[in-house]
């Protein structure tokens, strides 16, 4: 897999509160290759497995509070985008808007880890409730920073963050989430991969299946299949 474009050929509870819909200022914290996945059928026909990507937002002026209510700035909220990845020539693909947002003359040549860091303006949307009553958060969109903006965006706090299965970096994989880990496991080529050789060579895994070695406790979605994990720093 990859997290280039150009190079492509073809749930956790929470008490804190939903963003409410806007624009925020963000800067994107990570590249996540999550793999080849199976795709939800659409209007009752079935989708051919796609390899998706995450990227991970952290917001620049939304903080987690404590318990006392204050803010806590060492704590940015983060929303995350998935979606399959096709070829920047897939004009309709969401991973084609996304990436051109951002690079629309192409200097980069598709690759998203080369926006890491990149300031960014995320639209937030709210989901429906869902049975239980929880609203999520979602990604609409994202567009270029005015650079008088960009100026004065504060840097990220958190690391930078890019995994690709193509080289998976282990330190970064043992960080992640539980969930987050178990998407990836679970990948439609994991097995005989790079990842899962690393996984059976580290002692952290006991050299355990996918599905002993992660805890695959999958987010619900919001209502466009998208799920939040903004509650704390994912990596």
């Amino acid at each position: 897999m990859t997290v280039n474009a150009s190079k492509v050929t073809g749930g956790g509870k929470s008490n804190i509160p939903p963003l409410e819909p806007g624009s925020y200022p963000a800067r994107i914290q990570s590249v996540i290759d999550l793999g080849l996945q199976a795709q939800r059928p659409y209007q009752g026909q079935e989708k051919q497995p796609a390899h998706e990507l995450m990227l991970t937002y952290e917001l620049s002026d939304e903080f987690l509070l404590d318990e006392d209510g204050q803010v806590q700035e060492d704590k940015p909220r983060f929303v995350s985008d998935r979606f399959p990845l096709f070829p920047l020539n897939a004009e309709k693909a969401k991973s084609t808007k996304r990436y051109l947002a951002l690079d629309p003359t192409q200097e980069h040549g598709g690759d998203f880890g080369a926006l890491l860091g990149m300031p960014v303006t995320v639209t937030i949307t709210q989901s429906k409730p869902t049975a239980n009553g929880r609203i999520y958060n979602n990604v609409a969109g994202i567009a270029p920073m005015r650079s008088k903006e960009a100026d004065k965006l504060p840097a990220l706090v958190n690391d930078q963050v890019l995994f690709d299965l193509d080289e998976p970096d282990m330190q970064i994989f043992k960080s992640m989430l539980d969930w987050i880990r178990g998407v990836i496991a679970e990948n439609l080529e994991f097995k005989g991969s790079k990842l899962e050789a690393a996984m059976s060579a580290d002692p952290a895994f006991n050299g355990a299946e996918a599905d002993n070695a992660t805890a695959n406790v999958v987010p619900e979605d919001g209502d466009d299949g998208e799920a939040e994990h903004d509650e704390e720093n994912p990596y």
